[in-house]
């Protein structure tokens, strides 16, 4: 059978995290008998062209990427053909999902992208290569044909999340991730997904490859996998990176119950909205062993909110910091600064708002419009010259060069001093080196906190 290689690129973060995509078409792949091995050249501190060394005789390798690394992708691939003109190379994740043409034009390299879900479409992928039959009846691909790109129909997935199998995390370099600060009380920490889809149309989000239709796994399956975690690889943390855990909120509480009749011992966090959460189920997460909650604030300004077509109000944040807040669970609240209409004001009301709040960490980041995203359209419809994909990240103090939305009012360089400000006035403040030292009841925490410290200071 063919030999698989899994690649992820690099992307030079401090923090690297698991390639769940990767990880769960691996076990796809492993569970149809086919050899795979997975090469998360992030974690591993690889070059594009380092991976080639690092490499086995791989028949096909397949390559994932998002905006932010599909250059690195790109050159990976590159240097791959270079030294293996043989090997074929296949493409997935949501920048070729969103843009294959664009893609596959701009790279000689690339023999096959895989848009949208690729359970299904890569075990078809492989039979039709080994078997040496066309392409053509493969929904969910792109490819180049006699000097053509070829896009057959988009793929519908109907998979039955209860049946796929766990990621194959034996093929993951565990000792090299590192939980982002305020994360990783208890180690070693692992990381679940368990549904996908959402019905929300934030403007700074793009789905293309798991769309609007919620989708998840039962909460006898997801305890389950947190069990193997726990008493395969002894994971003492788990992060959900469900876009909105509790988005069923039965579902939700039907997973904190069942952690309980088991007895896990396991910390947990997750990520989602402030209109998705009450008081009740916040309670009943802490007492299944979860100890932080991150919600998507954005701005201070209704109409920014408006504008970031949130679909939410402030009353429904301030309820949901104090609810979380009373029942014992951190809060870390997500915080955007440039999108269009921002002021000065509105910037100063945002920042002054997260610490009224008195959410326990702040992340600012800086408005990006992702492709895919409404925003993005706002943002190109001046726009006349190309972007380098690799701006399109999550921005921080540390990259100017990222497309913001300029006004006359604010800068790419103020953008960039608001950051700094925003992080100093918000974590440097007397009260709030008070209120984390109460918090503080653990060796864990106070190690986290450490790092946090360490963190901010790099990034004021």
């Amino acid at each position: 059978m063919l030999r698989v290689l899994l690649i992820n690129p690099p992307q030079y973060t401090r923090y690297p995290q698991p390639p769940m995509g990767l990880a769960l078409i691996a076990a796809i792949l492993e569970k149809e008998r086919y050899s795979v091995s997975l090469l998360d050249a992030n974690a591993l501190q690889l070059e594009p062209e380092d991976v080639n060394k690092a490499i086995s005789d791989a028949d096909i390798a397949g390559i994932t990427s998002m905006t932010p690394t599909i250059g690195n992708a790109l050159s990976t691939a590159r240097y791959l053909k270079r030294d293996r003109p043989d090997i074929k190379i296949v493409l997935g994740g949501p920048h070729v999902t969103l843009m294959p043409e664009e893609t596959l034009t701009s790279s000689n390299d690339i023999d096959i992208a895989v848009r949208g879900e690729g359970d299904d479409t890569i075990i078809e992928l492989m039979r039709a290569i080994e078997n040496g039959k066309p392409l053509d009846n493969i929904a969910g691909i792109s490819y180049k044909t006699d000097g053509k790109i070829v896009h057959t129909p988009d793929r519908t997935s109907n998979v039955d999340m209860d049946t796929l199998p766990y990621p194959a995390y034996h093929l993951l370099p565990w000792e090299k991730y590192r939980p982002h600060p305020p994360h990783g009380m208890s180690m070693p920490f692992g990381v679940i997904v368990t549904s996908r889809g959402c019905p929300y149309r934030c403007a700074y989000c793009s789905k293309p490859i798991f769309g609007s239709r919620f989708r998840a796994q039962s909460p006898e399956r997801v305890v389950e996998e947190m069990v193997y975690l726990h008493e395969k690889y002894g994971v003492k943390e788990i992060a959900f990176y469900d876009d909105s855990f509790t988005l069923d909120k039965e579902r939700a509480r039907a997973i904190a119950d069942k952690i309980i009749e088991k007895g896990l011992k396991v910390a947990w966090t997750c990520e989602t909205r402030v209109n998705l959460v009450d008081k009740d189920l916040l309670a009943r997460m802490k007492q299944a062993g979860c100890y932080s909650v991150s919600y998507g604030i954005e701005s201070a300004s209704p109409q920014i909110i408006e504008v970031l077509r949130k679909d939410t109000t402030l009353e429904q944040v301030e309820t949901a910091v104090r609810d979380s807040r009373e029942v014992g669970l951190q809060v870390v609240g997500y915080f955007m600064l440039g999108s269009p209409g921002e002021t000065p004001a509105t910037i100063r009301r945002t920042i002054d708002y997260a610490k009224k709040l008195k959410v326990d960490f702040a992340q600012f980041s800086i408005t990006t419009p992702f492709p895919g995203t409404h925003l993005y359209e706002i943002y190109m419809r001046d726009k006349k010259e190309n972007i380098p994909w690799e701006q399109f990240v999550y921005a921080g103090t540390d990259n100017p060069a990222t497309p913001v939305f300029e006004s006359s009012e604010l800068s790419r360089e103020d953008l960039q001093d608001w950051i700094r400000r925003a992080y100093r006035e918000f974590y440097m403040r007397p009260a709030y080196v008070w209120q984390r030292l109460k918090r503080c009841t653990s060796w864990g925490e106070i190690k986290m906190n450490f790092k946090g410290l360490a963190m901010l200071l790099r990034s004021v």
